[in-house]
């Protein structure tokens, strides 16, 4: 490995450590709250609540200390207390959680109709099925009906940004092209059909990047797709079909139809840290419109493992992604140029939240990349390539509500190769807003 790609992980692991000690910040507010946490967990709640309240005087803000000082509240029967802390959580991501520990309180206290209120807005909005099940149960025995589960959701995102190499050219090249650009990035996804654990689920996405100058670079893609879900106890199976449609430059490029099917399951979390665990597999064909594309033309395999944790303030994500290529490849007189490489990706996120609304996180990528098939140049000199890839990036979400958020993010993407051509550097900065419905 070269030693610009060695320092360029060092870097990496830097941010990453910086990120930890800076958010860790180890205060005695930090330790009271560890100590207050474990207290709870040894049902001493007098001590529990001393400890927390501590922490919380001495500085200490996260939705962690709000949630724990809210369920300590509600053991001892500090209703306004309790109701005071889940307050805090109501228009974070932890938003469902607080509004059914608020229907406890309203039930402790008597008031059936508060109580009601807030089940219904949990059967409605959760997004955890466990906590839908609970607030379903809670409506049940006040004897509401519960609202109808929410069918659809949909995703919008606009940014603005600077890229700095879009031809990916190599650092030896004499001059590069760089361009700002805008970007838009929409999901959305629903249910055509429900039944009992069995589910037929709908979606589509939308990717745009269009460049202010070099309009060449431009793409536009839309995936449409439907799948089968089951829900097996814990854990969650799907069985579905993809369409894609790319265009780059303003026309099409290349069509693609996809099978996937994946497996979900938390059951690798622990006592302490919520988990979940995702294997999903996709067997591609890919068909190309122009004769200039027809090298990529053939299918594409991939298994993609994921591990997600949060624990406290902190959610991080490990993945491992492994992807075989079968192309046509390129055959141009006496020359020869395998695209179809298989590939070994290696990754992680990061994030903290600082504040209810304020999130800061990094993540990073290695991907080792080795061609089936050499290459073959005029001279007749064959070279079978071989790449390695590090991408990192830096970034931060202010969450206004449930709907809104303000995101920024700086990334560097350093590919190494055996092939002098394809070394190169891209450095990108985006700034863009959220909308979640």
């Amino acid at each position: 490995m070269s030693s610009r790609l060695t320092k360029s992980l060092l870097f990496t692991l830097g941010l990453s450590v910086c990120s930890a000690v800076a958010a860790g910040n180890p205060e005695d507010g930090k330790q009271n709250f560890r100590s207050g946490v474990q207290a709870f967990q040894q049902g001493d709640l007098a001590l529990a609540r001393q400890l927390l309240e501590s922490a919380q005087n001495k500085g200490v803000k996260s939705l962690s200390l709000s949630y724990n000082l809210g369920v300590v509240y509600y053991k001892l029967a500090e209703y306004g207390r309790s109701r005071q802390a889940f307050a805090q959580l109501v228009g974070t991501k932890q938003s469902s959680l607080a509004h059914y520990n608020l229907g406890l309180i309203a039930l402790a206290e008597g008031d059936s109709a508060t109580a009601r209120n807030h089940f219904k807005v949990v059967a409605a909005n959760s997004d955890q099925p466990k906590l839908t099940k609970l607030a379903h149960a809670q409506l049940q025995k006040l004897g509401s009906t519960p609202p109808a589960p929410k069918q659809w959701q949909a995703f919008l995102s606009l940014a603005a940004g600077y890229e700095d190499n879009l031809g990916l050219f190599p650092d030896t090249a004499a001059s590069t092209l760089e361009d700002g650009f805008l970007e838009s990035i929409g999901a959305a996804s629903g249910y055509a059909y429900q039944d009992g654990k069995n589910a037929i689920k709908w979606k589509a996405q939308f990717y745009i990047r269009d460049y202010f100058e070099e309009d060449d670079f431009n793409t536009h893609l839309l995936r449409l797709g439907t799948a089968w879900n089951h829900d097996a106890g814990r854990n969650r199976m799907s069985l579905g079909l993809e369409g894609d449609q790319l265009w780059l430059a303003d026309s099409s490029r290349e069509q693609r139809a996809r099978l996937v099917a994946a497996w979900i399951t938390p059951s690798c979390s622990t006592r302490s840290l919520s988990a979940r665990c995702q294997i999903k597999l996709e067997a591609e064909q890919i068909f190309a419109d122009k004769p200039q594309f027809e090298a990529y033309e053939g299918q594409h395999y991939r298994l993609d493992t994921r591990y997600r944790a949060r624990y406290g303030d902190w959610s991080g994500e490990l993945q491992y992604r492994f992807d075989f290529n079968d192309r046509k490849d390129r055959d141009i007189g006496d020359e020869f140029f395998s695209v179809s490489p298989m590939r070994h990706t290696l990754g992680f996120k990061l994030s903290y939240a600082i504040t209810r609304a304020f999130t800061v996180g990094t993540d990073a990528s290695f991907r080792q990349s080795d061609y089936t098939h050499a290459h073959r140049f005029n001279s007749g000199e064959t070279i079978t390539r071989s790449d390695q890839r590090l991408t990192y990036h830096l970034n931060a979400q202010y969450q206004f509500d449930h709907t809104f958020a303000v995101t920024t993010k700086l990334g560097r993407l350093s590919n190494e190769s055996n092939i002098d051509r394809y070394q190169y550097d891209r450095e990108t900065v985006t700034l863009g807003v959220n909308v979640r419905l």
